[in-house]
C-alpha cells in the first residue's frame, strides 16, 4: 500500500531519472508499463522484464503480463501454464511489498521438485537468474516485476535500482487502479446509457451545435427528427418543435437560471428533448454554450416495445398497446381514441396492467415500464 507519508518522501532511485520518468508515464500507455520495461530490460542487461499484474484472488498463470524482451526466446508462458507452475517455489502472494527476491533465496537444495523445476523449465529457458519484486495498491491490486538472465547473476547495483523504484511503481500501480475502475465504470455507465437511448448536445444562442456525444452524433446522422442544418446549425423536423427551442435559446441566453423545458420531437420512433440553461460554461464569446439539450428515446419501434410488455410483464397485446400509449404521455382518454376502444375497456385494461407490473397507479405504471429492466433490454 501507498500512504501519503510514503509520497512525501520517495526519490528516484541512482542512475534511474529516466526510468522513473517513464515509470510514471506507465499507467497512460496502451499497453501499460511497456516503455518503462523495454528501457528497464535495456538497463539491467536482461534478457526479460515482465510485469505481472492481477486482482484479487486471480492466481499468478491469470495474471496480465506486459513485458519486453528478446524475440528470440521461447515463450515458456504455455509450458509453465501447464504444468511447471505448480514447481515454482516462489510464494508471490506472500512476498514483503517492496522488497527484491533473488530467486536463489526459493531454491531448497535437496528438494527434487525445485531441483527438476531449475533443470527442467529455467535453465532451458534461460532465465535461472532472476530478481523478483512485489507491489501492491488499494482495490486488491498487485503487481510482480520480474527480470532474469541465462547467464550471469545481478549485481547489488540492480537489486538497489530495483528497490528505489518499489514506491513509485506502488503509486503507478494506484494511479492505474483508479483509471481502470473508473473506465470499467464509465464503460458500464456508457452501455446503460446507451440501452436507455440517452444523448446531449450543446447549443450556442444561435443553435448552433458546439458539442456532442456519441449517441446525439448517431441521432443526427441517422434520425429524420432532427439534423446538423447549413453551419452546424441543430434543425428539428416538427415546426412546434423548433419554434419551442428557439423560444429556449432566446429566454436562456437572457436568464441562466430560467426552468428548464421538454419539447417531443417524434412519436414513431418515440424521442424527446429536455432543454436546461447550459450554466457552467468557463468561456464567453460567441460560441459561449447557452443550452445543453438531453435527448431520450425509445431505442425500438411501437411494435417491438409492445411485445416486449407482453414477455417481461406477461400483458395482452391489447394491454401492452394501452401501456405503451401511456408512457408516452397519453391519458387514458386520448389512448382509448388512439386505440379505437372505449375509455370504460381503456380503464380496465389499465387496471389490468397495474396489476401484472406491480403499479399502483398510472404514474407508477410510467414509472416501472421506462425506468426498469424493461427500458433496457
Amino acid at each position: 500500500m501507498v500512504d501519503d507519508a510514503t509520497i512525501d518522501r520517495v526519490d528516484a532511485p541512482p542512475g534511474g531519472e529516466d526510468l522513473l520518468t517513464l515509470l510514471h508515464r506507465g499507467p497512460l500507455e496502451t499497453p501499460p508499463w511497456q516503455a518503462f520495461l523495454s528501457r528497464l530490460q535495456s538497463h539491467v542487461g536482461a534478457e526479460f522484464c515482465g510485469m505481472f499484474f492481477r486482482q484479487g484472488d486471480a492466481h499468478i498463470t491469470d495474471s496480465t503480463e506486459i513485458s519486453a524482451g528478446d524475440p528470440q526466446l521461447e515463450d515458456l508462458m504455455p509450458q509453465y501454464k501447464a504444468g511447471f507452475h505448480a514447481l515454482d517455489p516462489v510464494p508471490y502472494d506472500s512476498l514483503a511489498p517492496g522488497r527484491v527476491h533473488a530467486l536463489g533465496e526459493f531454491i531448497e537444495p535437496g528438494n527434487p521438485l525445485h531441483a527438476r523445476y531449475l533443470h527442467e523449465f529455467l535453465i532451458p529457458g534461460r532465465r535461472q537468474f532472476q530478481r523478483i519484486m512485489r507491489v501492491t495498491a488499494p482495490g486488491g491490486y498487485n503487481a510482480v516485476l520480474v527480470i532474469w538472465r541465462g547467464e550471469t547473476d545481478f549485481s547489488g547495483d540492480v537489486d538497489a535500482l530495483l528497490a528505489g523504484f518499489a514506491p513509485h511503481l506502488a503509486i503507478s500501480l494506484q494511479l492505474y487502479s483508479v483509471i481502470e475502475r473508473e473506465r470499467v465504470h464509465a464503460g458500464i455507465c456508457g452501455e446503460a446509457v446507451r440501452r436507455l437511448n440517452f444523448g446531449w448536445l450543446r447549443l450556442d444562442a444561435r443553435g448552433h451545435v458546439l458539442d456532442r456525444d456519441a449517441q446525439a452524433d448517431h441521432l443526427l446522422r441517422h434520425g429524420d427528427a432532427l439534423r446538423m442544418g447549413p453551419g452546424g446549425r441543430l434543425q428539428l423536423r416538427s415546426a412546434e418543435a423548433s419554434r419551442r427551442l428557439n423560444e429556449a435559446l432566446r429566454d436562456f441566453a437572457s436568464d441562466p437560471l430560467a426552468r428548464p423545458r421538454a419539447v417531443r420531437l417524434s412519436d414513431e420512433p418515440w424521442l424527446d428533448m429536455l432543454l436546461r440553461p447550459a450554466g457552467d460554461h468557463v468561456l464567453s464569446g460567441p460560441a459561449r454554450p447557452v443550452v445543453t439539450a438531453y435527448l431520450h428515446g425509445d431505442r425500438q419501434t411501437g411494435v417491438s416495445r409492445i411485445d416486449q410488455f407482453v414477455h417481461l410483464f406477461g400483458l395482452t397485446a391489447s394491454e401492452a398497446r394501452l401501456a405503451l400509449a401511456i408512457t408516452r404521455g397519453r391519458t387514458i382518454a386520448e389512448a382509448a381514441a388512439e386505440l379505437g376502444i372505449s375509455e370504460q375497456t381503456a380503464r380496465g385494461y389499465s387496471k389490468i396492467a397495474y396489476g401484472k407490473t406491480g403499479a399502483r397507479g398510472q404514474a407508477d405504471l410510467v414509472r416501472i415500464l421506462l425506468t426498469s429492466a424493461a427500458s433496457l433490454a
